[in-house]
């Protein structure tokens, strides 16, 4: 009864990418005939390269491609069995190599890092072992452990580099788990910082149950003796460590990597590895260009490659601290992070550098917080200290005149990413002589006619709706029961109002639209922490109200500068409120603005469909179904409905008294507690007579015939033209065998048609089920905005966890 359409992180990743992509600065193609490292072409440009990840320069070395070229006349193009029959003659030679530079430990090789992670990880992890994930380790570690979830591993999640946490989680899984793994790279693809690495060591030696998996990919190559990465000389001495890497990057070939301290452990990836069994090796071209990639880091020219790379950091390093920019990155290692902040800024930051003749990479959401994007880039030796010049050059003028076109306040971009803002703040606001913004905090400060003019057709939000909703969620005594109210109107010289909405602000739950098993998991442990997951939010509109809760006067010359100011406000908004998270909703898919919002650093996320059905006007039962079209569905409703009907006494009430008033309440607790499919805490229990107070709304009462007790109520608002039910209560003894829930859905239908209404509002959930009495499901979405990504990532990572 309670299925939704629920958000999809896929949809969300799919919408974010495809606008990178329309703005041509990401998802692009190379377009170049000879691949020398130094350049890429792109739509017909030549682009100094700052974007891959072969740091080392290897790709093209005479030597690596010579072992290439000798492997491949010797043994073809690919060696066609599968390892656990036989394995192929050139591994071992690659292996040898690949374990001198991690001394002499033992190695694994694959055909990449992904599958490297898929097959020790499923090898090494069991059930009774707890799986500790930082919060920015790489997708190809957090991918493999939903599988791990699935054999009954409990997967946890930490706060990126927070040694506090992870001791916490130790201490309180310690007797309860035979191993504890924390897994983390060695160094992070985003932002280019390192781990903790000495808390890590004395947590290792404090802790003997804890063990440690580090994914390298970026780190081994171009930093280490031999180039044996970032982490292994630290950790190499622990038999509980784990590190896994590639050839793919540093190595300048293909391929992943997995060195042992236990070789037990060893072993038995070794001679079964799960997906290592079933899978190719690396063909004899890849694994020459690796032999021949060892050989090179293992001989003395790899020591001086690496002094090379790290001659252009150091370079690289004073050149961007003289400019004082938004560098978030850590000055050891090669990939570096210049924040932009909101989405307009970075992405017109890109398009400026790369116009310039620079290839760089976006970082955008969900990889970062949607106000927290930034241009990313890499250093090689292929790139030129004259590069670097063209580079900060480039990076130095377009900051700045990205930040004034897109009219952003610098000094606000320095403060979210924490660093020491020397200039001047450079917002233009908007002409205040043209555009005009008023605030307030109650409805009551607001003309009626005024507002009813807006909205009082869009839901349960007319001015005297507002003015119950008010009074409904203040003065109670849980924080989550009580709301702030922020209404905002904006006009311009003559009085006319070009933009106008609502918003309240108070504690949400973050799983409010995730799987309806995840909030149950999360449910369990609000029963110890009752605010857990929970997060100080401002949205528009409430949770006592649907439909278009945004007015915009689309027509009006100064659109776009009340909507710049909106958007200014809506920050003032959050900062007043000390909200971690905006959402703006309610918005179906021909909405005008879409790109506006996602430039303010909105992401764009779906929401529930809505339901509405348009009444007309029909006098019988039979009349009712000539107006469904569905053959089907007429017998439906014939066979559940019609036919329970006489056995049913249903009346509508304008006031209630306090029995009923609290059984009501009891009724759509039954409902609540049984269902997670948006999840957000429970209304004050003075809701159903605070109601009962306002002529707008009334309660539908639904009793066996001639009983005593409400087995079913609504509660609904009556607008002008429209009728919205907005929660039903339910005695579920008597959902199934007396149709109780279909039979509601029909009585209200009646309802507004009695009324003379013009449509009414369903609401959300069981789209199905209320189309079959004419209902149009319309898709919605909403905009959001997170300070950190925490949360949703620890929601999205409950996935696939095995009940118990």
């Amino acid at each position: 009864m309670a299925k939704i359409k629920h958000t999809s992180a896929y949809d969300v990743i799919d919408h974010v990418v495809t606008s990178g992509k329309n703005k041509k600065i990401m998802h692009l193609a190379s377009e170049e005939e000879v691949f020398d490292g130094e350049f890429l072409k792109i739509n017909n440009q030549e682009l100094i390269n700052f974007g891959t990840c072969g740091y080392l320069g290897l790709e093209k070395h005479p030597h690596i491609l010579a072992k290439s070229h000798e492997l491949l006349d010797r043994y073809g193009s690919h060696f066609s069995i599968s390892r656990a029959f036989v394995k192929a003659p050139y591994l071992e030679e690659l292996e040898s190599l690949i374990s001198k530079i991690f001394d002499n430990h033992p190695v694994v090789i694959y055909p990449s890092t992904s599958v490297t992670h898929q097959s020790v990880l499923g090898t090494i992890i069991q059930p009774s072992d707890l799986i500790i994930l930082d919060q920015q380790v790489h997708y190809s570690v957090q991918y493999p452990c939903q599988f791990a979830k699935l054999q009954g591993t409990m997967v946890k999640m930490i706060r990126h580099n927070s040694m506090e946490m992870l001791e916490d989680f130790i201490k309180r899984g310690y007797n309860q788990y035979d191993k504890i793994w924390y897994m983390a790279d060695g160094v992070y693809s985003m932002y280019g910082d390192l781990p903790h690495k000495k808390e890590l060591l004395y947590l290792l030696e404090k802790y003997p149950k804890f063990h440690l998996y580090f994914d390298d990919a970026h780190g081994v190559g171009w930093t280490g003796t031999n180039g044996c990465g970032s982490v292994f000389e630290y950790f190499k001495h622990s038999e509980r460590v784990v590190l896994i890497s590639t050839l793919a990057k540093g190595f300048g070939s293909i391929g992943g990597i997995a060195i042992f301290n236990d070789t037990e452990m060893y072993r038995k990836v070794d001679i079964y590895g799960g997906i290592l069994s079933y899978t190719h090796p690396l063909s004899p071209a890849n694994v020459g260009a690796a032999i021949g990639s060892a050989e090179i880091l293992l001989s003395e020219k790899g020591q001086v490659y690496q002094e090379e790379l790290k001659d252009l950091m150091e370079y690289l390093n004073t050149k961007l601290e003289d400019l004082n920019l938004t560098n978030t990155s850590s000055n050891e290692t090669p990939i570096y992070f210049i924040g932009g902040g909101s989405v307009k800024i970075t992405h017109n930051l890109i398009q400026r550098v790369m116009a310039d003749g620079l290839y760089v990479n976006t970082a955008t959401y969900p990889v970062v917080p949607n106000d927290k994007s930034g241009l990313r880039f890499t250093l090689t030796r292929h790139n030129t200290k004259e590069h670097i010049d063209q580079l900060v050059s480039s990076i130095g003028k377009n900051f700045h005149l990205a930040v004034d076109e897109e009219n952003e306040d610098l000094e606000k971009i320095y403060k979210t990413f924490k660093i020491p803002f020397k200039g001047e703040s450079t917002i233009k606001r908007v002409d205040l002589a043209k555009v005009f913004v008023y605030s307030y905090t109650s409805i009551d400060e607001i003309d009626v006619q005024l507002w009813d003019n807006l909205f009082k057709d869009n839901g349960s939000y007319s001015h005297n709706g507002l003015r119950c909703i008010e009074e409904i969620f203040s003065n109670n005594e849980k924080v989550e029961e009580n709301w702030g109210f922020h209404y905002l109107i904006i006009k311009d010289e003559n009085n006319e109002v070009i933009v106008a909405t609502f918003f309240t602000s108070g504690l949400y739950k973050d799983d409010l639209l995730a799987l309806e098993n995840i909030s149950m998991q999360i449910e369990k442990q609000r029963e110890q922490d009752p605010y857990y997951l929970c997060s100080k939010t401002l949205a528009m509109g409430s949770l006592f109200t649907e439909g278009n809760h945004l007015f915009i006067n689309e027509k009006h010359p100064l659109v776009n500068e009340a909507l710049s100011e909106f958007f200014i406000e809506v920050e003032k908004l959050k900062k007043a409120t000390d909200s971690t998270v905006v959402i703006l909703r309610d918005f179906q898919s021909d909405f005008k603005y879409i790109e506006y919002f996602e430039n303010e650093g909105f992401a764009k996320i779906s929401m529930p469909n809505v339901n509405i059905i348009p009444i007309q006007n029909w006098n019988t039962n039979e009349e009712f179904l000539e107006q469904i079209p569905s053959k089907n569905n007429k017998r439906n409703i014939q066979r559940y409905v019609f036919k329970y009907e006489d056995q049913f006494d249903v009346t509508f009430k304008s006031t209630i008294n306090d029995k009923e008033a609290e059984h009501y309440y009891d009724l759509f607790q039954n409902v609540k507690r049984d269902n997670h499919a948006v999840n957000y805490f429970k209304y004050p229990t003075k809701i159903t007579k605070t109601l009962s107070k306002y002529e707008d709304w009334e309660f539908m009462d639904i009793k066996l015939k001639g009983g005593d007790e409400a087995i079913c109520c609504v509660w609904s608002f009556r607008g002008d033209k429209h009728y919205s039910p907005l929660i039903m209560g339910l005695n579920y003894e008597y959902v199934e065998s007396m149709n109780l829930y279909k039979q509601a859905i029909f009585q209200l239908v009646k309802r507004a048609n009695y009324l003379n209404k013009e449509k009414v509002f369903l609401g959300y959930s069981a789209d199905y089920e209320k189309q079959k009495y004419g209902a149009n499901t319309v898709p919605l979405y909403a905009f959001i905005k997170l300070d950190d990504t925490f949360n949703t990532e620890l929601i999205e990572s409950m996935s696939n966890v095995k009940k118990g």
